[in-house]
């Protein structure tokens, strides 16, 4: 994705505190206090990569995302993280979800009414708005949302005879050691040189790939061929962030082996896709293979680095995948023999 210039903007020195005492990094992935895997997001990145998961899905998941996103966010704030006593019970609510929305980068939500302004994927951010009012107001809803503007939607929330009973963690909500401390300068707005971005969590993704149990999507047999045989919904995923890295511009150099421990670190680990622990030339043709300890949004990460060797090597990439208890293993090598 090309940056686009734009006017200078100031630092939020505030927003850059509290994200430095909220995150750490730990071999590449982003770690809250809580122990729980994020990545940060390009928001416009983030709707490319929907599209393209949609293609490849072959089929419509706008409300399955808000779903996982609403069920994710319940269980994230389950242990009271927006909850408040005492006088001015409403407006104490309301300023903690305004608080949480602006440490991840989300929008503006708005209380009354319900909705968002400023935010990025639409289904997402009505999600997760969703939860907290369920969470403010103890009450469940049927929620639809209504796209006013190309900045601003709107939620309709109908009260639901269904219990209010919070989601559980999802497959991937593993607790990871707290790392190195984080700097990161962010200016106004949630914006990177301009750019803006937001912070999501693992257990979303791992939602949304629960979500597409049952769809076959529409993926050719020379590509399934090429790519680890896992479910529809992971590879669906997966060659969406590859797709997403090749319609960009980020370059990625790697030589060798070293090169390729070296600049994955770089160009991923500061997202939160995890670094690399080790990288071993597996061919005389640009083979690699690489070792993680662990990859919270594996087939996003999978799809990122099939991409990168795409573009060093210029040709089809064969992808595999192996996954134990001791590490993950991933392999990136010419998909055709070479004459």
């Amino acid at each position: 994705m090309p940056l686009v210039d734009g006017p200078e903007l100031e630092i939020d020195q505030e927003l850059t505190s509290l994200y430095s005492q909220s995150f750490t990094s730990n071999k590449g992935i982003l770690v809250d206090n809580a122990g729980l895997a994020w990545m940060r997001w390009r928001a416009d990145g983030l709707e490319a990569w929907w599209n393209f998961f949609e293609e490849n899905i072959d089929a419509p998941m706008g409300r399955r995302l808000a779903n996982a996103a609403c069920d994710e966010e319940e269980w994230l704030i389950s242990g009271g993280q927006i909850d408040v006593s005492g006088f001015f019970k409403k407006r104490k609510a309301s300023d903690a979800i305004i608080s949480r929305w602006k440490l991840y980068g989300w929008g503006m939500p708005s209380i009354s009414p319900p909705g968002v302004e400023g935010g990025f994927l639409t289904p997402i951010v009505c999600g997760i708005l969703q939860a907290d009012l369920e969470r403010q107001n103890n009450e469940r809803y049927k929620m639809r949302w209504e796209q006013k503007t190309a900045d601003m939607c709107r939620l309709n929330l109908e009260i639901s005879t269904m219990p209010l009973v919070p989601s559980g963690p999802s497959k991937n909500s593993s607790n990871y050691q707290i790392g190195e401390s984080v700097e990161l300068q962010i200016e106004s707005g949630w914006r990177l040189d301009g750019q803006r971005h937001c912070l999501l969590p693992s257990g979303l993704f791992s939602r949304l790939e629960d979500s597409c149990a049952g769809l076959v999507a529409d993926i050719s047999d020379d590509i399934r061929d090429a790519w680890p045989q896992i479910n529809d919904g992971f590879l669906s995923m997966a060659l969406a962030s590859f797709r997403l890295f090749i319609a960009g511009e980020e370059l990625f150099m790697a030589l060798d082996a070293e090169s390729w421990l070296e600049t994955a670190d770089v160009v991923f680990g500061e997202k939160g896709l995890s670094s690399p622990i080790e990288a071993k030339s597996i061919d005389e043709n640009g083979g690699v293979e690489l070792h993680y300890e662990s990859l919270p949004f594996l087939p996003i990460s999978l799809g990122m680095l099939a991409g990168a060797w795409t573009r060093c090597e210029g040709r089809p990439v064969k992808v595999e995948l192996i996954d134990d208890e001791d590490k993950i293993v991933i392999r990136l090598f010419s998909r055709y023999e070479l004459a």
